[in-house]
């Protein structure tokens, strides 16, 4: 059964909360998640009936977007929800005439990399001990994507 793309609403807030605690060293607050509803953010959802298996957050500044989170539930990780999330994302930019992609990740996320990079994403530069880490601080890899 594939699963239903959807947009997220407010209403999704503690099942995206319960995601981000599992899936993330460093999940976003409550604050932060429910901070994401306003005209500056898009996002998107995939759901298997109740159940929420994974989303995106990005924000628009005129004609770029940054990805802002990207979360699937541990136990389907590796299935390739992180994909579909990630291409409906750049449909949906493309769709708001977004020119250019961004985003960060963590410099020892090297699925994730690797995903961005099939996806056409390029490393652009990295920001030094960006992240907080278990060994105190780790590069984020900014990434660019243009459409």
């Amino acid at each position: 059964m594939q699963p239903d793309h959807r947009p997220l609403t407010p209403d999704c807030l503690e099942a995206m909360l319960q995601l981000e605690q599992a899936a993330h060293p460093v999940p976003w607050s409550r604050q932060l998640l429910a901070g994401c509803f306003s005209e500056r953010y898009f996002s998107g959802s995939l759901w298997r009936g109740q159940t929420l298996l994974g989303f995106y957050i990005a924000d628009q500044v005129l004609d770029e977007s940054t990805l802002m989170n990207i979360c699937v539930t541990p136990p389907c990780q590796g299935q390739g929800l992180g994909r579909q999330l990630l291409a409906r994302y750049v449909e949906s930019a493309a769709a708001r005439h977004i020119s250019q992609l961004w985003l960060e990740v963590r410099e020892s996320n090297q699925a994730a990399q690797r995903l961005y990079l099939s996806a056409g994403f390029v490393e652009q530069g990295r920001r030094k001990a960006y992240y907080r880490s278990a060994q105190g601080r780790e590069d984020a890899v900014i990434m660019q994507k243009v459409l």
